[in-house]
């Protein structure tokens, strides 16, 4: 691996968040062209060794190194600030494909569970809760973007968040079907 290719892996793990093309050129002193080819070349070699990480595009030419999706219902409990329970990540997932959403039409929807849910999430950054009367509109944020892989733009996002969240939420109701299997 080049010397140039080792420090792009070693400041998107060192970054721990999505990079821009134009930071990665600038701190291997090549044309954004150049790193894009380099960046590519990286994420290729990480998807052919089939390990835990990967390097992705995101959109607007952002890049970051991450935990395959896959893996994070088994790890999750070592994640910084924990996981996402399986309800906490069905009230995300409701809230990403009908925002903006009143915080009072959520409960009514799915219950005042959901009042914990929405604290929870905003305290991890993936929804912003902007007050509106006496209740509050509810959106999700760039970094709920980032962490799922999904577009930013609105209507990309909710197109690609039916597809992937169904494999995503599927996988963390076994794994707490098979948590509560192994307690009982």
């Amino acid at each position: 691996m080049s010397e140039d290719m080792l420090t792009l892996e070693s400041a998107l793990y060192a970054g721990g968040r999505a990079l821009t093309l134009q930071e990665l050129a600038e701190l291997i002193g090549k044309a954004e062209s150049t790193t894009k080819k380099l960046l590519e070349n990286l994420g290729f070699a990480y998807s052919k060794r089939k390990g835990a990480l990967e390097v992705i595009a995101l959109p607007r030419e952002r890049y970051v190194m991450q935990l395959k999706p896959e893996l994070t219902p088994r790890v999750g409990r070592l994640i910084p600030g924990g996981l996402l329970s399986f309800a906490t990540l069905q009230t995300l997932v409701f809230i990403a494909l009908k925002q903006p959403i009143v915080q009072s039409d959520l409960v009514s929807q799915r219950g005042t569970h959901c009042y914990d849910h929405v604290r929870d999430l905003v305290e991890k950054k993936f929804v912003d809760a902007t007050p509106e009367g006496r209740s509050k509109i509810l959106k999700t944020t760039p970094l709920f973007a980032d962490y799922f892989g999904l577009d930013q733009d609105r209507i990309k996002l909710k197109a690609q968040l039916k597809f992937k969240m169904k494999k995503v939420l599927e996988e963390q109701r076994q794994t707490e079907e098979a948590v509560a299997r192994s307690v009982l």
